[in-house]
């Protein structure tokens, strides 16, 4: 089930079971939750639901009505459930765009989650040198509005190199053709720059996590360098924004990777 998806039936399930006020009724301010902890308490509500998914938990939980440990989340962060169903009911009824932003930022926060734990399970060996030069991880438009992501590596040896990254483009995204874009770049011998370009991979934007890995060997070129952007695009006029994450970036030479 999509991420987005389940935590909207688990809010949906909530505001089923309220007794309280009309949806068409606006809340007071002091009622409404403030977006940052409404983020918070969504976030956790996901992960409360994947918890109760396990076996090993279902009996724990078994003998429990599986709404009061919803309730028991929105508790936990000091609000009642009478305010995350009426902040829920005015987002749903006069604020849906902006609802859709929220689910946007729990999307992210759970990738990052996400990402903590595979980063921690696919650790870079202490063989594995990783040549990446930037930030280990980008928030778009958050770091960046349109920035591709410019890299530019000296590469010392000839052989295969490797670029991996965890990449995720919203479905807002308002990028044209995001993709990325690799190439070696060396001089010929007339100093003219030459390029020998990867495959580019283009990404959708469908707010699904992709594992992106492509390759490329290179001659021994002396002087050459691995160039490109992370989060290419075509050049579009007027004003727009990126909304896209990336994860646990590397660089790696073939020789440099553990033996399996």
């Amino acid at each position: 089930m999509r991420t987005g998806y389940k935590i909207f039936v688990v809010t949906v399930m909530l505001m089923i079971m309220s007794c309280g006020s009309s949806e068409n009724e606006k809340p007071s301010r002091k009622m409404r939750i403030p977006e940052d902890k409404l983020v918070e308490i969504l976030t956790d509500t996901y992960l409360t639901a994947g918890m109760m998914d396990l076996i090993s938990m279902r009996e724990t939980w078994a003998r429990r009505d599986s709404i009061l440990n919803y309730i028991d989340v929105i508790g936990s962060h000091g609000y009642t459930y009478e305010q995350f169903d009426a902040t829920m009911k005015y987002y749903f009824s006069g604020k849906p765009r902006k609802l859709s932003r929220i689910y946007d930022r729990v999307t992210g926060n759970l990738l990052e989650l996400e990402t903590e734990v595979m980063t921690e399970q696919n650790a870079i060996k202490p063989s594995e040198k990783n040549l990446w030069p930037g930030k280990p991880d980008y928030r778009l438009p958050e770091d960046f509005t349109r920035d591709p992501v410019w890299f530019d590596i000296p590469v010392e040896k000839p052989g295969e190199y490797i670029l991996k990254a965890d990449i995720l483009v919203f479905d807002d995204d308002k990028s044209l053709n995001p993709r990325v874009t690799a190439y070696f770049s060396y001089s010929d011998s007339i100093g003219e720059e030459k390029r020998d370009y990867w495959q580019e991979i283009f990404l959708s934007k469908d707010g699904l996590l992709r594992n992106v890995q492509i390759s490329h060997s290179l001659d021994s070129i002396p002087g050459a360098r691995l160039r490109g952007w992370l989060l290419n695009h075509d050049n579009q006029p007027g004003k727009w924004e990126k909304h896209a994450r990336i994860t646990n970036i590397r660089i790696v030479h073939a020789d440099d990777l553990p033996v399996q």
